[in-house]
């Protein structure tokens, strides 16, 4: 709500909590995605779409309502707060995006009949593991602006990097 910008510091609050919420869909799209692979469920693959369609649409809205109130009388901390947001939304819309990734593949596994090795269903499993601990920590972190907790990402990032690359070659 633009009659916000009267009061900088609400609307920061607020855009905050708008960035939190997207995390978690972000998050817990990846999270289906990933389940799809061992449980498919076609009103799962509906309900990603449209989560899907809220992280396009609150990026491109709460984007334009950020640079906007980028130009308010901001707080050094509030404007730091603003800047963090910038950045991590389109990073939450991007994860949103390789949740459909996932999501299609799985779809064509399943249409066309297609499984996993016992092997490749047991590394995908702990690959699976991983990604869900780096999303519980990401957003964690983001949720409670923790730097500690975050600095904890990069690490476990490269590891699956890791474990990817060798799942690809087998």
């Amino acid at each position: 709500d633009e009659r916000l910008f009267n009061s900088p510091s609400v609307a920061v609050s607020e855009s905050n909590h708008a960035s939190v919420t997207m995390c978690q869909a972000a998050c817990d799209n990846v999270r289906t995605a990933l389940d799809l692979f061992n449980t498919f469920d076609l009103k799962e693959v509906e309900q990603m779409r449209e989560v899907e369609h809220y992280l396009d649409d609150a990026e491109d809205k709460l984007g334009t309502y950020l640079v906007k109130l980028s130009s308010s009388a901001l707080s050094q901390k509030d404007s730091q707060v603003v800047s963090k947001m910038l950045h991590a939304i389109g990073n939450f819309e991007r994860l949103g995006d390789h949740a459909l990734n996932l999501k299609d593949c799985a779809v064509e596994m399943n249409e066309k009949d297609l499984v996993f090795s016992d092997e490749a269903k047991r590394e995908l499993g702990i690959l699976a593991s991983a990604i869900r601990e780096i999303l519980d920590i990401t957003c964690r972190a983001y949720e409670e602006n923790n730097v500690a907790l975050a600095e904890q990402v990069e690490p476990l990032e490269e590891v699956i990097d890791d474990m990817v690359m060798i799942l690809k070659d087998r």
